[in-house]
């Protein structure tokens, strides 16, 4: 219940409008990326607050380094401890937003799950896009069809935020300090 509640808590809440129009100069989506895009060249230091499938990461060390940025595309390199090597790949194609994991193994082969993610749906905003999982016309690994992640720039707390969900329940979430611009 308290995993719940702190989703709830996490990356602000409704959508922010302008004032005078209730109405985005540009689609949300492309603002997110715009604003995830102030990041690009820097390495974003910070700490696992959960992560259910390697418990033993609670309280390690995460970095995101922000590696490759276009105006459609931006990587983000995902540093842990251990051998495993995870890219998040947000891709933005006409109006929609694209989350996908490329996971690598020590020797950057494929992992057994990668380019795996999911389309953002329409509860985010310009500093926070959560995206439910897709199965991309292939079949879903149990326990995966209610996942969800969300990725979150909290300027009030200086963060970003990388949450992922299953059942509206938080299984890992990595933390980092934004850099001042």
């Amino acid at each position: 219940m308290l995993a719940l509640v702190l989703f709830f808590l996490s990356c602000g809440t409704a959508p922010r409008q302008q004032e005078e129009t209730g109405e985005y100069e540009t689609p949300l989506r492309e603002s997110f990326m715009h604003n995830i895009n102030k990041y690009c060249g820097n390495t974003l230091s910070g700490e696992v607050f959960a992560d259910h499938s390697r418990p033993e990461l609670t309280g390690a060390t995460v970095a995101f380094s922000f590696e490759k940025c276009t105006e459609k595309e931006v990587r983000i390199n995902t540093l842990l401890p251990g051998d495993e090597k995870v890219v998040i790949i947000l891709t933005l194609i006409n109006d929609e937003l694209l989350l996908k994991h490329d996971v690598r193994d020590a020797r950057l082969s494929p992992g057994q799950y990668t380019m795996y993610g999911g389309f953002s749906d329409d509860s985010g905003n310009n500093l926070k896009q959560v995206f439910p999982v897709h199965n991309f016309g292939g079949e879903m690994w149990p326990g995966y069809e209610n996942y969800a992640w969300e990725i979150c720039i909290d300027k009030q707390e200086g963060t970003f935020e990388y949450i992922e969900m299953a059942e509206n329940i938080i299984q890992k979430h990595y933390k980092a300090t934004l850099p001042e611009l």
